[in-house]
């Protein structure tokens, strides 16, 4: 029964791989699948790698945390642009406090990834890489945390979450190169 079960959901896991539209199910997919797999949410890790295109064409499970550590990388710069432009148009209110609070955090996120995460695992060293992309992963949280301390529904709680899975993943994927 328990095998069943588990085939089914490596037929599932492969059906999503193909439904997000990788290019092939070949030895480089089947790599990413296999991958994705040792994550604590295989669908979501697939989701995240096929932001980076490139994903696809992996070769080895540190190229796939390399490419998701760049996309929680482009995901906080994009962020840290949008509250920015948000943020402009209501200084002087407690929304702008709350948006201000984000960018912080964000740019904080950012900077972490960029400048030491990225290094970091670049240069090996994959336990400081994920704690980097751990603690970064918290900036959605502090961004959300902003807007309830002033009452208010956060006008970017989608591209928090993005931030929070984004992380989360990249940080699965290098935890995944810690023991090799």
């Amino acid at each position: 029964m328990a095998n069943t079960t588990r085939s089914i959901a490596i037929v599932l896991i492969v059906l999503a791989a193909l439904s997000f539209g990788f290019p092939a199910i070949d030895a480089d997919a089947t790599l990413l699948v296999k991958t994705c797999k040792k994550t604590t949410n295989a669908l979501l890790c697939l989701a995240v790698l096929n932001v980076d295109p490139k994903s696809a064409y992996a070769t080895t499970e540190h190229d796939l945390a390399s490419a998701a550590l760049q996309v929680a990388i482009n995901t906080a710069d994009h962020n840290v642009e949008v509250i920015h432009n948000l943020a402009k148009d209501v200084q002087g209110t407690p929304e702008g406090g709350a948006l201000n609070i984000c960018l912080g955090a964000y740019v904080d996120a950012a900077n972490d990834l960029e400048i030491d995460a990225r290094p970091g695992f670049d240069g090996g060293n994959y336990v400081g890489a994920r704690n980097l992309v751990l603690g970064a992963k918290g900036a959605g949280g502090r961004c959300e945390d902003a807007f309830k301390g002033i009452n208010k529904k956060s006008p970017v709680t989608n591209i928090d979450q993005q931030m929070t899975e984004h992380c989360g993943v990249a940080g699965e994927l290098i935890g995944l190169l810690i023991h090799k």
